[in-house]
């Protein structure tokens, strides 16, 4: 039915895995994390999880003998990033959000179609075979380990003031700005971890649909772009045109009907934005998560030990830490969108984490090394 789109998909799938090849990966984990989107969830077409669509995965990484794991930690309602952030540090399991998901689609009334106890019991079960906590989830350590996050938030609060008689001075920019704290919260919770534990998280932040192609939800996703910037291990992932008006499912003789969801065929293509983000930066990101690691740890060497007070010691080491890392991205166009994302995150974040590196050494390098 939708065979262009299977087609590319199999072929960015192939990619990734030749990319997670090359790094010596055994295991690829992706986690869908958040809000509805991140469930899969549509008030008029199917239901299901977001990332089981994307079919084909689980062979492409079988043949190359790399063990795929895929979790959803996502619920289509209640769902804001506070929510969502006590999720995280209570280290909730994942069964026990297949018992929420249970819930949503069989007591709590909420709109579904094309989906019954069968598919419930298929998708949420609720015995889970090796059942992780999500803080254990985003947290572990392994280098053979590709942990990958992919989050879809920032419209929890704004649509819990639309739709739940949230007060009218609070309809707009007061949900934003409170998914916007929960939401960064969880970021920084990531970013800490990857620094203190050694873990090498990467999240892929997704912007909300883009409305009938109109950019109508641009209010929210120019507030998720700016806000991936900030952190070494997050990436903005485009979001997908949606039509908003969509035959129902069960009854195609009605009327089309509003949905802000995306139906089967565009969560085919936000998956396929999904792995295309993947594929363009995941050793991009690995290599920023590490330099942020390891200057991060330097600077705070430097900060508490005045023997290293030398302008010549910590310009060769900070050179040796960018290089290393640089040396480990073949492609010279990759290398080039590397320097520069990385120029910009240091200067933006070097008086809060990275003071005592220095702002001319930082300038310095990457004067000389220019592309």
């Amino acid at each position: 039915m939708y065979k262009n789109i299977a087609d590319e998909l199999r072929e960015i799938n192939s990619r990734v895995s030749e990319v997670l090849k090359q790094d010596g990966i055994k295991r690829f984990r992706l986690v869908s994390l958040g809000n509805s989107i991140a469930s899969g969830y549509s008030m008029v077409r199917s239901i299901k999880p977001l990332l089981l669509r994307n079919i084909w995965l689980y062979d492409t990484m079988y043949h190359k003998k790399i063990k795929l794991e895929l979790h959803h930690f996502a619920r289509a309602q209640n769902n804001n990033d506070e929510h969502v952030y006590e999720w995280l540090v209570n280290n909730i399991m994942e069964s026990e959000i297949h018992k929420l998901n249970r819930f949503d689609y069989s007591c709590n009334g909420m709109v579904t179609h094309g989906i019954n106890q069968e598919i419930i019991e298929d998708y949420y079960p609720i015995h889970v075979y090796n059942d992780i906590g999500l803080n254990d989830c985003v947290t572990e350590c392994d280098d053979e380990l590709a942990n990958v996050i992919v989050y879809n938030g920032g419209t929890g609060s704004f649509l819990d003031n639309l739709t739940r008689g949230g007060k009218i001075n609070r309809k707009l920019m007061y949900g934003i700005n409170r998914d916007t704290y929960g939401l960064e919260a969880i970021l920084k919770y990531i970013q800490t971890s990857n620094r203190k534990n050694h873990s090498n998280t990467q999240v892929y932040l997704c912007g909300a649909p883009n409305i009938l192609g109109l950019n109508l939800s641009n209010f929210i996703n120019l507030n998720l772009k700016s806000i991936a910037k900030k952190y070494s291990n997050v990436v903005y992932v485009e979001p997908v045109k949606s039509k908003l008006f969509y035959k129902e499912l069960e009854n195609k003789k009605s009327g089309y009907k509003l949905d802000i969801h995306y139906d089967e065929k565009e969560y085919l293509k936000f998956n396929k934005n999904i792995m295309n983000s993947i594929n363009d930066n995941y050793m991009i990101t690995k290599a920023m998560i590490e330099i942020d690691r390891k200057l991060y740890e330097f600077s705070s060497e430097i900060e508490f030990n005045k023997d290293l007070y030398d302008q010549n010691y910590i310009w060769q080491r900070m050179n040796m830490i960018i290089i290393c890392e640089a040396c480990k991205l073949i492609d010279r166009d990759l290398k080039m969108i590397f320097y520069e994302k990385l120029n910009d995150y240091l200067m933006n974040r070097l008086p809060y984490d990275f003071y005592y590196i220095g702002k001319e050494n930082v300038k310095t390098f990457f004067k000389q090394n220019k592309f």
